[in-house]
């Protein structure tokens, strides 16, 4: 074997040194590097979510409250409602409450039909009873703001007005579709 030269010697230590610097670098601190960066970013995403854990555990009252005010304007709003729990009552419970309302205004119901309950979203249903009257105008306005002040919710849907002369007298025939609405059972 040779010997080595000096400028051969100090290029192969410095040479196999930077070799093993360039080695050391790329295969140990720059994965160690990218490990360490990686479990920041876990321990950052980590504290985040706890942050808003403790965050919802702390407005768990609020949440509470929220929901305790929603359910009681939701039952407020529940007791509006018809207290039939399926369509033909409803429909037999609206038709006395609208005769009984329009015997103490003075109007005269001349005819009534039940009409088709309609689905209105997943738990409602909107029944509706047609009505054909026999009034005033007095009577008639005080009969529909009786409709609208009572104690349940009633909705006049669709209102009509016929107008007859009968020996120089104007005799007025309205008819009406008034609507309750029920709550389905859940089942």
């Amino acid at each position: 074997m040779k010997k080595l030269s000096k400028r051969d010697r100090r290029v192969l230590v410095f040479g196999g040194g930077f070799a093993v610097l360039v080695i050391l670098i790329v295969y140990v601190m720059l994965p160690f590097y990218d490990s360490v960066s990686q479990v920041e970013q876990d321990l950052a995403q980590k504290e985040r979510m706890l942050a808003q854990s403790v965050k919802a555990i702390r407005g768990q009252d609020d949440y509470l409250r929220a929901l305790s005010e929603v359910d009681g304007e939701l039952q407020g709003y529940r007791v509006l409602l018809l207290d039939a729990v399926n369509a033909s009552i409803a429909q037999n419970q609206l038709e006395n409450m609208v005769r009984s309302l329009a015997e103490q205004n003075g109007v005269t119901i001349s005819r009534s039909t039940p009409l088709q309950a309609t689905k209105v979203g997943e738990r409602y249903s909107k029944i509706t009873v047609q009505i054909n009257l026999q009034s005033g105008m007095v009577e008639l306005a005080n009969f529909m703001e009786a409709i609208s002040m009572h104690q349940k919710f009633l909705l006049v849907d669709d209102f009509f007005m016929n107008v007859f002369r009968v020996r120089n007298k104007m005799r007025l025939q309205p008819r009406m579709n008034v609507s309750g609405f029920i709550r389905l059972s859940e089942s």
